[in-house]
């Protein structure tokens, strides 16, 4: 038997030259994996391994939102598929671990005086959101507490860690690193608000990463902007950046109530673009119905590169076209996790036509929360939110 929230997201329609949900399945919140912890978050970010033919997708900081202890890891899953059913299998979780073979942590830094973000007691704090896979095995993960890109072997030791640019860099009025959540930031990444997409790009000599949402600076979330940063691996160092605007009038919200949760590279120049708003599916016994969860492709060519512009020149952002929004894919929204934050590119996929696996963050939604060899109540978890997957198929636009 179908489970309910199957049954309910259905497509529409299955309409030619039109994005089809061509099947769909979940993960159960409730799983747990060899370390005996509760597995969640997940669906924070997603790739394809073709050649193990395996999901890799990253958990964030953990439950309560970085206030109770979490190794942050990312987990291996095999996704078979038995006509419209998806069916997701945990192989195993592999935890993050700092250049000295340490655990990281998920929890608030709570070092105002470190230069890197840490706990007081000298453990590293990584609040991860999205992932990348090289040919030859080495994963890129963004860091939202950072902002940095890190690069780690396949069994989770650290190689590096790469800081973003000045001016992505969290500061006060005085200049000092702030890595914290009470910090009073003037510059730099908004709290909570960093890199929440990245890819590699083609020759994997450089990566892409966007923001949630614009810079202090900027004006943060309520600006509705952001920018695509291109990172030269090998140095560290910026190739371009570029602006991109959220789409408040498609959403028919304010731009506040947006973000940008993930970034796919087509080519060296077009991106998929993950936008969201913050309603469905989100531990509440009555959430309301997920009204925005939309994939853009994104253009760059005629985009300016803000690396080379001078102050106060026009700054053109990228162009945009809507290839869907799963909102309108589905028969009740309200069934719809609120947080999609995952999106991969999967076979088969051509110039034409785009096959993607489609997944959300559901924020450790169980009632009954296992880490460390301990149990936690989680009362936000009126609702116990699966991992929710979704396989669609979409015409590229010919003209982005």
């Amino acid at each position: 038997m179908r489970p309910l929230f199957l049954a309910a997201l259905l497509p529409l329609a299955n309409l030619a030259a039109s994005p089809v949900v061509e099947a769909t399945g979940e993960l159960p919140a409730t799983v747990r994996d060899r370390h005996g912890d509760t597995v969640g978050g997940i669906g924070s970010g997603i790739i394809y391994d073709a050649k193990n033919d395996v999901y890799l997708m990253l958990s964030d900081r953990g439950p309560g939102d970085g206030t109770l202890p979490y190794r942050p890891r990312f987990a291996v899953l095999r996704i078979s598929q038995e006509g419209d059913r998806l069916i997701p299998q945990l192989v195993e979780t592999v935890i993050f671990k700092d250049e000295n073979g340490r655990p990281m942590t998920g929890l608030i830094p709570d070092d105002p005086a470190s230069e890197l973000p840490k706990m007081k007691d000298g453990r590293t704090c990584i609040d991860p959101e999205a992932l990348a896979l090289s040919g030859d095995g080495r994963l890129y993960v963004t860091d939202e507490y950072g902002p940095f890109l890190y690069e780690f072997q396949r069994d989770g030791t650290m190689v590096r860690r790469i800081a973003l640019p000045e001016e992505f860099l969290p500061r006060e009025a005085s200049g000092r690193l702030n890595y914290t959540d009470q910090a009073k930031l003037v510059s730099g990444r908004a709290i909570n608000q960093g890199p929440e997409g990245m890819c590699l790009l083609p020759g994997e000599a450089q990566a892409a990463l966007i923001f949630q949402s614009a810079l202090v600076q900027h004006g943060g979330k309520p600006a509705g902007t952001t920018r695509i940063l291109i990172l030269d691996l090998a140095s560290g160092k910026p190739a371009a950046l570029y602006r991109y605007d959220l789409s408040p009038d498609e959403a028919g919200k304010p731009a506040d109530k947006l973000s940008v949760n993930d970034l796919v590279a087509l080519d060296d120049r077009r991106f998929l673009v993950l936008e969201r708003d913050g309603q469905g599916r989100d531990g509440a016994r009555n959430p309301e119905p997920a009204v925005y969860k939309s994939v853009w492709v994104a253009d760059t060519r005629h985009a300016t590169n803000l690396l080379e512009s001078t102050p106060g020149a026009p700054e053109v952002p990228a162009s945009k076209t809507l290839l869907f929004n799963l909102a309108t894919l589905v028969k009740d929204p309200q069934n719809l996790a609120a947080k999609w934050e995952g999106i991969a590119v999967i076979p088969p996929s051509d110039d034409g036509d785009v096959t993607l696996m489609m997944t959300a963050d559901n924020d450790f939604l169980a009632p009954t929360i296992h880490e460390e060899g301990k149990t936690y109540p989680f009362p936000r978890a009126e609702d116990a939110v699966p991992t929710q997957f979704f396989k669609i198929r979409a015409p590229l636009p010919k003209n982005p």
